[in-house]
């Protein structure tokens, strides 16, 4: 805005300062050569009636014609002689020996530009019975308009020093005047960017800080109101939704062991093995329950972060998706780089096994293959799911962890899912201060990076 003002208002101050420049310019130039022409043509005519006078003279001693016009280019030698001397060039012609007649009015003036030379000419006839004689009268005022010009050039050169010298003041005075809605500005942005917590530092008793007491009030609204939406939103919709979805994996681990304990044929090893992973996912339910009541209750959760084993993570992950891994006829692979990280195991464990599925669910009907990775960073440790299937079109990633938001919305209705898988895991990572990015290409294949940093 300061910017804008100052742009504006310093090209109306030129445009004004250089037009009236101009139009002095102009003006002068203008006076100047009426001046000239003026003064030229009482020069002329002072010259004109003189010169009539001495050739009437002449014309009165009775000469014969040649010796007459001897006479005559005598007397103009002698004029012309006389007035180089102030730049004047004069010449006379008889109109009646060259056949031209009446053809010139009388005192006729012009400006002539020749080259880089300036000339004022005035030709007209002599006054009295001499009217066949023409006088050409030639003014150099070259010096003259050199004079102009350089006054013009001292004028615009004046001009551009103003110009400058006033574009720091006007900028100097803009900057204090747009101080304080910089500050209002400054805040609007904080406020914008979710530190609703943000106030203004009033000072003074004027318009502007009146302005500041006024944002304050609407801050704190905002504050409030935001709080109370968030607390809403949270405790009526994330809670009963993201619960409602996040049992549905370990339900369908429970349910594929079940079904694998009544189809197949097992010893009693296998069956007590089965048993034990169904009660493994009966307690992850449990526990995922837990945390999401207090996900869903408290404003600000604090995970309870120890020391969980990334080996031993991923491989509990792959025997609890092994049978529908062999069922869709994917190939799951783990590589870790790093043993131990921080964070709450049953949120984290969550994250990933929700992770994979969608995965899985990405991975075409003749298989595919899941990447499991994690990898040590300068500032952290990086965890990423990645698959090569069917990918998800640009215009869609930035809207995947909204709630609800389904890409294929015909194998959402068919796997009985309502969108808040991505949502949940954006979750899980923000309250361990991790942050989730994901890359894709349709066709190619799908890659979720989580990177949880050492601060």
């Amino acid at each position: 805005m300061r910017l804008k003002t100052f742009f504006a208002t310093y090209l109306l101050f030129l445009c004004i300062l250089f037009s009236s420049v101009g139009i002095v310019s102009v003006y002068m130039t203008s006076s100047q050569v009426s001046m000239l022409k003026e003064k030229s043509a009482g020069q002329y005519q002072a010259i004109a009636h003189s010169l009539s006078r001495d050739i009437a003279v002449l014309y009165g001693r009775g000469m014969d014609l040649v010796d007459f016009s001897l006479a005559v280019d005598n007397l103009v030698s002698g004029y012309a002689r006389y007035y180089i001397r102030q730049n004047v060039h004069i010449s006379i012609a008889d109109l009646t020996l060259s056949g031209q007649g009446n053809l010139l009015s009388e005192g006729e003036v012009s400006f002539v530009i020749q080259g880089a030379e300036y000339f004022i000419y005035i030709a007209g006839f002599l006054p009295g019975r001499l009217g066949y004689f023409q006088l050409n009268y030639s003014l150099n005022v070259t010096e003259n308009i050199a004079d102009m010009q350089n006054i013009q050039r001292i004028l615009l050169f004046s001009a551009i020093v103003f110009s400058i010298v006033a574009a720091f003041a006007l900028y100097f005075i803009l900057s204090s005047i747009f101080k304080p809605l910089s500050i209002v500005a400054k805040a609007s942005r904080k406020i914008a960017n979710g530190q609703f917590g943000e106030r203004i530092n009033v000072k003074g008793n004027n318009e502007l800080a009146q302005v500041a007491l006024d944002f304050n009030k609407m801050a704190g609204k905002v504050e409030r109101q935001i709080i109370f939406l968030e607390e809403e939103a949270v405790s009526k919709q994330q809670f009963v939704d993201n619960f409602a979805h996040e049992i549905r994996t370990p339900l369908t681990s429970i349910y594929g062991y079940a079904e694998y304990l009544q189809k197949a044929s097992l010893d009693e090893k296998e069956t007590i093995e089965s048993a034990g992973y169904i009660m493994d996912e009966a307690n992850h339910m449990r526990k995922i329950a837990n945390s999401l009541l207090e996900l869903a209750t408290l404003r600000n959760y604090q995970p309870v972060k120890s020391p969980i084993s990334i080996p031993a993570l991923f491989e509990d992950i792959g025997q609890t998706m092994e049978a529908s891994l062999r069922k869709h006829n994917v190939r799951m692979v783990c590589q870790s780089d790093i043993d131990t990280i921080d964070g709450q195991e049953d949120l984290i464990r969550s994250l990933l096994l929700n992770l994979c599925c969608n995965a899985l669910k990405a991975c075409p009907p003749a298989g595919g293959n899941i990447r499991l990775e994690a990898k040590v960073l300068p500032n952290g440790t990086l965890i990423s799911v990645i698959d090569d299937g069917c990918g998800i079109p640009k215009e869609s990633l930035p809207e995947i962890a909204e709630p609800f938001y389904r890409v294929d919305k015909s194998r959402s209705r068919e796997d009985g899912g309502i969108g808040l898988g991505l949502t949940l895991c954006n979750k899980i990572a923000e309250v361990h201060n991790a942050e989730m990015a994901v890359e894709s290409t349709v066709g190619e294949g799908t890659s979720v990076h989580v990177t949880f940093t050492t601060s």
